[in-house]
């Protein structure tokens, strides 16, 4: 039952949290990486879940602290002063390989293509950034986390016409500043 269970969140939410942390601008092997830790930690801890949040929310939560511990080891090779080269550079022990592209539903792009993935993440991580908190929070929550308006109103703990006055004013918010980058935003 355990094999059986793990192999049905894989298969339903692999992909979320996969663009999970591609959408927090990381490399798509980086985000595989993150990916498959985030699924091994599940397998272990399955046996474990109590069943007092939706198993959708804890996997979440387990991508959220592989993310934040993430964002500190980045953090502290800032304060080391590493340096990684454009060309054939080293991140993490494993080199980088230019014609290196996952995601595992399309064609590999070209460096075009990368490149521009790569600027409009750029402008989606900024624009994000520039949001009020608790606003944010509700498009991470909305995006990352395909929650519905309810849910993201127990999770913070904020009445539903607050979620979504939040959701209506960044949609606003960032179809102002990324429209020439991206569709209408879909909150």
């Amino acid at each position: 039952m355990h094999d059986q269970e793990l192999r049905r969140l894989f298969e339903r939410y692999f992909r979320s949290v996969f663009h999970f942390f591609v959408n927090r601008g990381l490399a798509r092997e980086e985000a595989l990486d993150l990916t498959q830790e985030t699924f091994l930690r599940v397998y272990r801890s399955l046996q474990g879940f109590r069943g007092e949040a939706k198993v959708e929310t804890w996997l979440f939560r387990i991508a959220t602290n592989l993310w934040n511990n993430e964002v500190r080891r980045r953090r502290a090779e800032k304060r080391e002063g590493r340096e990684v080269s454009l060309e054939g550079g080293v991140e993490g022990g494993h080199p980088i390989r230019a014609d290196h592209h996952f995601d595992g539903w399309s064609e590999p792009a070209g460096p075009l293509e990368m490149m521009l993935d790569d600027e409009r993440r750029q402008v989606l991580r900024e624009a994000l950034g520039e949001l009020p908190p608790q606003m944010r929070r509700c498009v991470l929550l909305r995006i990352d986390q395909n929650l519905k308006y309810r849910e993201i109103a127990g999770v913070m703990q904020i009445s539903i016409e607050t979620v979504k006055s939040q959701l209506s004013q960044a949609r606003d918010r960032l179809e102002q500043k990324l429209g020439r980058y991206f569709d209408p935003v879909d909150l």
